[in-house]
């Protein structure tokens, strides 16, 4: 039996995309390989805490991530849009200022693979 790593990564997508995209799985596992593919997108890819980059990894892992992108065999999860906030505060002539920042992130989809380990165990 070969133990195999999960790899993660992001791709934006719209509401509307998702909206339609989710009664279509042909559609939406099409769409993730060819948007891997052409735009050659993320360039950077999780595993656990490391980050694995595709620039500098080479295209051994980027050949074998299309191959199981190709053949649909991933998971998916739709993460929507957010909204995170954060408070900072300044001190300023005795008194304390709260300063709100707002800071917005797109909708996107979570994509996770499964690659044997041994295969690329110097990546990893």
């Amino acid at each position: 039996m070969v133990r195999m790593r999960d790899l993660e990564f992001f791709m934006d997508v719209s509401p509307m995309w998702w909206l339609k995209a989710r009664e279509d799985k042909k559609f939406l596992k099409k769409y993730v390989f060819v948007k891997f593919e052409q735009d050659y997108y993320p360039r950077i890819i999780s595993h656990g805490r490391t980050k694995i980059d595709l620039d500098e990894s080479g295209k051994v892992i980027k050949s074998q991530i299309l191959d199981i992108l190709k053949n649909g065999n991933f998971d998916y999860e739709f993460l929507p849009e957010d909204e995170n906030q954060k408070e900072s505060y300044e001190i300023s002539n005795g008194r304390i200022h709260f300063k709100p920042r707002r800071r917005k992130i797109n909708a996107r989809l979570l994509i996770k693979v499964k690659i044997p380990i041994k295969k690329y165990s110097n990546l990893l």
